[in-house]
């Protein structure tokens, strides 16, 4: 009875791998959002699925960048030296873009706290190196 239930689980495990439908950048962009602090305070709604939209065009594009820089002939440790200053550029000099939806005019920026930073930048630099090592 129990080698069917194991049976069974290894099954859907298998499945559900194969039903992956996410793009390596998307795959990013997604843990991100999942993972970076949330904005909270007074009226201010975080919408997730929003957020993920708006941010997988710069994962697809660095990931596209990857892709590009293995045809051009870069070597595997230029493009670690590249995914590296990612890194360190992202950590440097973040903003993030604020508003309210009912109100156009009220917008502010801030700084991304530095854990969002470094998670923003080490998943932006994994986009790049995905593109490049051609990780689908």
């Amino acid at each position: 009875m129990k080698g069917k239930r194991v049976a069974v689980m290894m099954g859907i495990l298998v499945l559900t791998g194969c039903a992956n439908t996410k793009t390596a950048p998307e795959r990013h962009a997604y843990y991100f959002i999942g993972h970076k602090s949330n904005f909270v305070g007074g009226n201010f709604a975080n919408n997730q699925q929003q957020n993920y939209r708006l941010n997988v065009p710069q994962f697809r594009e660095i990931y596209v960048q990857g892709k590009a820089d293995r045809t051009a002939g870069r070597t595997s440790s230029e493009a670690a030296e590249y995914a590296q200053s990612i890194r360190d550029q992202v950590k440097q000099n973040v903003t993030t873009n604020h508003s309210f939806t009912g109100n156009a005019s009220d917008k502010w920026t801030s700084d991304m706290e530095l854990k969002d930073a470094i998670l923003f930048g080490n998943e932006l630099a994994a986009s790049y190196l995905d593109g490049y090592n051609g990780v689908q």
